[in-house]
């Protein structure tokens, strides 16, 4: 499986808990730190194999090169999760509609890059797969965060539906998880620990799930949600 976005913050419990099932994970994180070696350390004595790459992922061509990257180490895709992670500051310096789209534009590029990307490795191999992507920011209390919350869960939603009615019939399941909405965050919504991301993302990858595409979840709750 590839994971994408993963640091020493984000992630680890998601990863760790498909290495304590034997996964044979591909891992890419943004941070290069000794923290981060840490934390790859741990998931390589827990999983099958595994390899972690920095490299960056800024734009399409490096998106497609990471998947490729992945299959030609282990000679396919079954499952890819990625993290997405908008960060505090670029949320402060929003200031119009404008600013709020294009920031939402910006965080959900190279995500759909490597969905389409992996779905096309799966489909080239028969490869029945399931693939996540999974978006979190600072909680939408009010202001620019609320409303780049609504914006942000809008386009999520199109796109995963657009996506996985695209790949149905290959049997490629793609699925999210969205920050919660502004309405969810006045009502004390908050977005879900890792931890129950990680039992989510296992259960997402289970045969009991099989049937479950096009959906965007709340991320409370989420790992609830076919229990």
């Amino acid at each position: 499986m590839l994971i994408t976005g993963l640091t020493s913050e984000t992630g680890f419990d998601l990863a760790r808990g498909f290495a304590d099932h034997g996964a044979r994970l591909i891992i890419q994180s943004p941070e290069d730190s000794p923290e981060m070696t840490e934390l790859a350390a741990v998931l390589a004595e827990n999983s099958a194999a595994m390899k972690l790459f920095n490299d960056p992922l800024a734009s399409d061509d490096q998106a497609l090169k990471l998947v490729q990257t992945a299959v030609q180490e282990f000679g396919g895709l079954d499952i890819v999760i990625n993290l997405v992670s908008v960060p505090a500051a670029d949320v402060a310096r929003l200031e119009t509609m404008e600013d709020v789209e294009g920031l939402v534009s910006d965080a959900l590029r190279i995500p759909l890059r490597l969905t389409e990307s992996a779905a096309n490795r799966m489909r080239l191999v028969w490869v029945e797969g399931s693939i996540l992507n999974i978006v979190r920011m600072p909680d939408a209390g009010g202001g620019r965060a609320a409303m780049l919350a609504d914006v942000l869960r809008a386009a999520l939603q199109d796109l995963t539906r657009a996506m996985a009615t695209t790949w149905s019939e290959q049997g490629i399941r793609i699925n999210a998880v969205a920050p919660p909405s502004s309405v969810g965050a006045l009502s004390g919504q908050r977005a879900a620990s890792d931890a129950d991301l990680s039992a989510f993302a296992l259960q997402l990858a289970s045969r009991k799930s099989r049937s479950v595409s096009g959906y965007v979840l709340d991320a409370e709750g989420a790992a609830q949600r076919w229990g």
